[in-house]
């Protein structure tokens, strides 16, 4: 299995593994794809974050979109996994651990002492997937809709 980074160039392929992402967690409505492509587009981009792919002969087997930026609260720089999708035939293969790795790699040799992930409150086999890994249920995450 491969590993890199993705580029400009795979803009379609994650497109495609951030639908998959909205249909299991069930998260569906009309996205502006103006909007959504420029969006993907500026975060590439940007050196803040990192889009990890994992393929095997060419095929797309997982995503993980990690950011970092620096905080106060942290005294440096602070990681979170923001996305973490791996196609459903990649499932439970060790796809999803081998992005993490990589992540925590990252992270490291870029001054993080932590990485945080947020789980959906219902979504039970994520919270089994991260606590296997070592994650710690640390904290409550609010939102509202703006």
């Amino acid at each position: 299995m491969e590993i890199r980074k993705a580029t400009l160039s795979d803009e379609e392929q994650v497109a495609v593994l951030i639908r998959e992402l909205g249909e299991a967690i069930g998260v569906s409505g009309d996205v502006n794809p103006v909007t959504w492509y420029s969006t993907l587009r500026k975060m590439l981009a940007s050196p803040e974050w990192t889009f990890i792919m994992a393929e095997e002969k060419k095929r797309t087997m997982g995503l993980l979109i990690l950011v970092i930026l620096p905080s106060l609260y942290h005294g440096g720089n602070y990681a979170a996994i923001t996305e973490l999708i791996v196609t459903r035939e990649a499932q439970n293969k060790g796809v999803g651990a081998i992005l993490v790795e990589e992540a925590k790699r990252i992270a490291r040799l870029m001054g993080c002492e932590e990485l945080d992930v947020s789980v959906e409150v219902e979504n039970e086999k994520a919270k089994g997937f991260y606590e296997r890994l070592g994650f710690e249920k640390k904290h409550a995450d609010y939102g509202m809709k703006l």
